[in-house]
């Protein structure tokens, strides 16, 4: 008898929507990350995970297909860091270290957001060197802490930094991963982590073996999300860490 033939998950592990500085609502993407035949998307607005519930309740309201990761997109004093299977916020300006500890305790998995790029704030390959000395090498559990690489990130400067992320990544032996970082539903799945399996819990065990990759896909023109959307998510993607730190306030 033949094997039978294992499915290839396609997760999108950095989307935003309306609830920061995406235009987009939940059911938007997620219809569109279906359309694109992903699998599965992180939520990861900027500093909060309230977009996150959000987007897992209307999931599941509407018995989607698409399964949500709540996850946010942390801003550390060193640059980005992407925070997986969280509840909470976690705090900002902290160091990268101290970040991604706070990740570790939530049990989440943290990865290093758009590595080398310009814009937005991100850790350097020299930042990433020093990141993997402070951490502690050894932690008990029943699953070990996991750091993982973004090797695919459609955004300008991240692209064309990525050769040099992927060969640093040859020594730091980083679980890589893609994540489109879109802001529009138009650019869901312009980048994914592709690995063996279905759903979350493979997902997630693909990245403790260190079994996942990195694709890059066609990134839509800005004819496709037009000037002035463009313009207004620029205007929201400043007050995006902002809007979060009062809500976290009140």
């Amino acid at each position: 008898m033949t094997e039978p033939d294992i499915p290839l998950g396609r997760a999108d592990l950095q989307v935003h929507t309306a609830e920061s500085d995406g235009m987009d609502d939940a059911l938007t993407i997620l219809n569109a990350a279906r359309r694109r035949g992903v699998d599965i998307v992180a939520i990861t607005d900027h500093d909060q995970t309230r977009g996150a519930h959000l987007a897992r309740e209307a999931a599941a309201r509407a018995n989607h297909a698409v399964e949500v990761i709540v996850g946010s997109e942390v801003t550390s004093r060193n640059g980005h860091i992407l925070a997986l299977w969280i509840d909470e916020p976690i705090p900002l300006f902290r160091s990268a270290a101290a970040t991604i500890e706070a990740i570790w305790k939530q049990g989440g998995i943290a990865i290093v957001a758009h590595p080398a790029a310009v814009m937005p704030p991100a850790l350097s390959v020299g930042d990433v060197n020093r990141l993997l000395r402070d951490l502690a090498p050894e932690r008990s559990g029943a699953e070990p802490p996991i750091l993982g690489i973004e090797t695919a990130n459609p955004i300008p400067s991240a692209r064309w930094r990525r050769g040099r992320v992927i060969e640093a990544n040859r020594h730091w032996n980083l679980p890589a991963t893609g994540g489109s970082d879109a802001h529009f539903h138009e650019q869901v799945g312009s980048a994914v982590t592709t690995f063996s399996g279905e759903g979350q819990d493979a997902l997630r065990a693909a990245l403790v073996a260190g079994a996942t990759s990195g694709e890059l896909g066609d990134y839509p023109r800005l004819s496709e999300i037009g000037l002035s959307r463009l313009l207004r998510q620029q205007w929201r993607g400043i007050s995006a860490t902002p809007r979060a730190i009062l809500r976290r306030r009140r």
